[in-house]
């Protein structure tokens, strides 16, 4: 990173200060009786040239402590402390407007969502300037310069003729980079990444990966925020491991990756679901799932050969684009899908994935090609009114929130599902209450709105309102990139449970090339809506014939070898 005509920061440290330090942090929200502290006693420390890795679930307490070391803890925050330093300054006195010129200065902070982080009605190169006309003295056009250096540096493309776009315009990988961009405008001796990468195609996380990598060392101290384990072993030089507000193991990131001393922490580690995790469950068996015993994996199967639950035989499909032309989302493909299996679909954002999900689905009509269906086409079970046939293929969507009505109950949403498949009223109520049985959630959560519920069991429900229809085939659109580790790990049990029980077929799309290896049967790899490569899951993971495939296989984060002993069996 280049240094032009920007303040510098207020104190020079000596190479073995921290950047900042905490000693005895607590943080709460309310007032009296109802306020809840959110961090208990923290300590931690970053020196120049380190970067620390924050990593625990969601309400583990790791946002808010990023966001309290450059004063973001929020209105309403109770916050204490015994230090609080921040470039050898004592930080806990400090004011919102002290606070105000350290941010983007000395302190540079990258969001997860870059979509809603970034001005939507501003260009990028206009927010990435913003920091240069708080932080420098600039004139505009060596702004304009400098914007266009700064996204260059970080690999976006054309950055002249990017600098003048707006988000929406931008692909994720491109947002997450302008973000970047932004956060070391001003050259900041602190980094925040909190979870960079999260929701990312898997080589777009491995290039802001690399990039973060870039930045840190020389006198940059940076923290990454994760729930990611796998994210932050090559990144980080020493991980710290946050449950319910409180650091529960902390060391160098080879010695606690390798070998794990906390419960929490181990468990962590066994819910990473990869190809070493087929056949075995990620998580220790919840009384409130299904009693299965023994999964096998889903690519297992007995018997004679049965017909395909589903059969898609040379898909296209074009889209208009500007100026009257047409993009091609979908050229030619086929597949086939057995009953009782996992074909995993991988791809980057546009290759078609989605696409082709929706023209399984049948609701999106193909220009060409065909899905058989209990042996029909779509257009045939159309023809027919073939309800029944419509009902067997059913939807797992990414965020379930998007797709319930907010004002409904849980109650209200699987219920409709429920009068949908046809069931009498007098029963529906009853077969609302053994759906969510079904997918381990008690009965109370019934009275509950999808506001109300995390997130993890808002995809439980969104599996509820799959399985009211009694389907053959449940596509599962991106239906864990959102969740935590282990909210994700119980999900693919939860998934992994019901088909073994029910036979049901699932055509699994994911970015996370970990969990395809975990789930698949055979694996069906996507680039620019052509299909690339089709196989069995191993085979096509250990001798990738097209050089994409190994692309998106090098892209998969390492892990160090983990002690098998801390494997669930």
């Amino acid at each position: 990173m280049s240094s032009t005509a920007l303040n510098a920061p207020t104190t020079a440290l000596a190479p073995h200060t921290p950047v900042v330090e905490l000693e005895g942090l607590s943080v709460g929200f309310g007032r009296g009786a109802h306020r809840r502290e959110v961090v208990h006693d923290l300590g931690l420390s970053i020196r120049p040239g380190e970067c620390l890795a924050l990593v625990g679930e969601s309400g583990s307490g790791k946002s808010i402590t990023a966001r309290t070391l450059v004063g973001l803890t929020g209105p309403g925050a109770h916050v204490r402390s015994r230090t609080q330093r921040f470039n050898g300054q004592d930080a806990s006195a400090w004011s919102e407007r002290r606070w105000a010129r350290v941010r983007g200065r000395e302190a540079g902070f990258i969001l997860q969502d870059a979509l809603s982080s970034l001005d939507s009605l501003r260009t990028v190169g206009d927010e990435v300037g913003e920091v240069l006309r708080l932080h420098g003295d600039l004139d505009r056009a060596a702004r304009r310069a400098r914007v266009v250096e700064l996204l260059a540096s970080v690999g976006v493309p054309d950055p002249e003729i990017r600098a003048g776009q707006y988000p929406h315009q931008l692909s994720g990988g491109l947002r997450q980079r302008a973000l970047i961009a932004s956060a070391i405008a001003a050259d900041p001796g602190f980094l925040i990444a909190d979870e960079p990468t999260t929701a990312l195609d898997a080589t777009i996380a491995a290039q802001v990966l690399r990039l973060l990598g870039g930045l840190k060392g020389g006198s940059t101290a940076m923290l990454v925020v994760s729930h990611d384990l796998a994210v932050v072993a090559d990144l980080a030089d020493r991980v710290a491991v946050m449950r319910d507000g409180e650091i529960v193991e902390e060391g160098a990131v080879q010695a606690v990756l390798q070998d794990p001393r906390h419960p929490y922490t181990q468990g962590l580690l066994a819910a990473i679901p990869s190809r070493s995790s087929r056949g075995r469950r990620l998580t220790v068996q919840d009384r409130a799932e299904p009693d299965v015993a023994s999964p096998r994996p889903s690519g297992e199967v007995t018997g004679p050969p049965a017909p395909p639950a589903l059969a898609v035989e040379a898909l296209s499909k074009t889209f208009a684009g500007p100026g009257g032309s047409r993009r091609t989302a979908v050229d030619g493909v086929s597949f086939t899908l057995a009953k009782g299996t996992t074909l995993g679909i991988v791809g980057e954002s546009g290759s078609g994935k989605s696409t082709v999900a929706r023209i399984a689905l049948g609701v999106e009509a193909p220009d060409a090609g065909t899905v058989h269906v209990r042996g029909r086409t779509w257009a045939e079970h159309r023809a027919a009114r073939d309800l029944a046939a419509r009902r067997s293929v059913q939807m797992i969507y990414q965020d379930p929130l998007q797709s319930f009505d907010p004002r409904k109950t849980v109650r209200q949403v699987i219920g409709q599902a429920v009068a949908a498949a046809g069931t009498p009223r007098t029963a529906r109520a009853a077969r609302v209450l053994d759906l969510l049985d079904l997918v381990g959630l008690p009965a109370d959560r019934a009275r509950s709105r999808p506001l109300e519920l995390s997130g993890g069991q808002r995809q439980r429900v969104a599996i509820a309102r799959a399985l009211a229809a009694e389907p053959e085939v449940i596509i599962c659109d991106e239906p864990v990139s959102a969740l935590d580790i282990t909210v994700q790990a119980r999900i693919l049990d939860l998934l992994t449970d019901l088909q073994e029980r029910f036979g049901l077929s699932y055509l699994f799309i994911s970015h996370d090339l970990g969990v395809i290896q975990h789930v698949s049967r055979e694996v069906l790899v996507l680039k620019d809506g052509v299909v690339l490569e089709h196989g069995p899951v191993a085979e096509v993971f250990d001798h990738p014939a097209h050089e994409y495939t190994r692309t998106l296989i090098n892209a998969i984060p390492d892990l160090p070898a983990v002690r098998k002993d801390l494997l669930s069996p």
